[in-house]
């Protein structure tokens, strides 16, 4: 069994999922061995915590020395959205294979540099589109492709998150834009694209977006009796124009109550529809009109074995895989791919394509107008 030596650069967070991602490759496949090699994190005692969790090797407070060990294969970077350019840049050049969470960058430029670092170097390349490994999502690009649900009608996705409803919810990196770009746009609505690109199969052409930073201002994190100006949106409202001239829409807020973790999509065809909820992330509703109307109503397929990677990790129907599982899939296309040479479609050229769609959508609710994906 191949090993891919594995260096992570960010401890906390999605940092820790991309790690139990990867502890459930060695459970799940036979094929890859990824081994915890080296963890980077400017917080000491989140590399240290790393260290004891997942057994990784070495440590250091320096991403640059992860970066520069010739035993490291793959570089993950979780780190705020600023400093992915500079990381990756590093490790193509350095010879390693990335895996990037998304947004890819805050600047299209720094996103180009990215896309050609990876290019120049020949080296592998993912970003975190984890959603798109979902077997029921796989499932429903697989309906929508064989023309199972008819003509392309419409699409309709959002992404709604609580971790920022409370208003005295101290400020982190993602409420700034110099650190994080743009707040819901950014986190939340980049996978809601990913899952419309991915199923529905068609370019979105041109967007009308309008957005809105509800609570202005809030504590320091780092000293509670400060407030910080929030300049990130809270939640935004996207209409979408495909390239067959179709309309869909998109929304996102890291504001709502009532949803602590909350992607959903609906897409409409001429002789069905799907739709999907994470917390019900082994479903997908369809209905179909190919019935007796008085039969017509969405049905529930759950989880199965023969929906994408399922059966690597349960052997029976309707169980389940879980978030952890998905992050496995994820985590195996590009440990495969180094290994194997095949391509990875959400690689960073992907990811530099989505941040065009998004950085669309911001200069729209900046200038209150439809813009075209080619203006930017």
């Amino acid at each position: 069994m191949k090993e891919v030596k594995i260096g992570l650069v960010g401890a906390n967070w999605m940092g820790i999922y991309h790690s139990i991602g990867m502890t459930n490759v060695r459970q799940a496949y036979h094929d890859v061995m990824p081994v915890f090699e080296y963890v980077a994190d400017v917080n000491e005692a989140a590399a240290k915590s790393a260290v004891e969790r997942f057994g990784y090797k070495k440590m250091t407070t320096d991403w640059h020395d992860l970066v520069n060990d010739p035993e490291v294969d793959m570089v993950i970077i979780a780190t705020p959205n600023f400093t992915h350019a500079e990381i990756a840049i590093a490790a193509a050049k350095a010879g390693k294979h990335i895996l990037c969470e998304k947004p890819m960058s805050n600047k299209l430029e720094d996103g180009e540099a990215m896309v050609r670092a990876v290019k120049d170097a020949g080296v592998k390349s993912l970003v975190d589109f984890i959603y798109t490994k979902c077997p029921a999502n796989i499932l429903a690009q697989e309906m929508m492709q064989s023309g199972k649900l008819g003509d392309f009608v419409t699409f309709r996705g959002e992404f709604d998150c609580s971790y920022c409803a409370d208003p005295t919810t101290p400020a982190t990196w993602r409420q700034v834009a110099s650190i994080a770009g743009t707040g819901s746009l950014g986190d939340l609505t980049a996978h809601v694209v990913s899952l419309s690109d991915m199923i529905v199969g068609k370019k979105i052409v041109e967007v009308f977006a309008s957005w809105d930073t509800v609570y202005k201002t809030r504590p320091d994190a780092r000293d509670a009796s400060k407030e910080v100006n929030i300049d990130t949106d809270d939640q935004i409202y996207i209409i979408v124009k495909y390239e067959d001239g179709r309309i869909g829409s998109m929304s996102s807020s890291r504001v709502s109550v009532a949803r602590p973790d909350s992607l959903y999509y609906e897409i409409q065809g001429s002789r069905g529809s799907v739709k999907f909820e994470l917390s019900h992330i082994n479903d997908l509703q369809y209905y179909s009109n190919d019935c007796d109307p008085k039969e017509r109503g969405y049905k529930t397929i759950k989880g199965n074995t023969r929906n994408g990677d399922y059966a690597n990790f349960c052997g029976t129907d309707e169980l389940g895989i879980s978030y952890g599982d998905v992050m496995a899939i994820q985590a195996h296309d590009i440990l495969t791919a180094i290994t194997d040479g095949h391509d990875v479609k959400i690689d960073i050229a992907y990811g530099h394509y989505v941040d065009r769609i998004l950085a669309a959508m911001e200069k729209s609710a900046r200038e209150n107008r439809w813009v075209k994906v080619d203006e930017i």
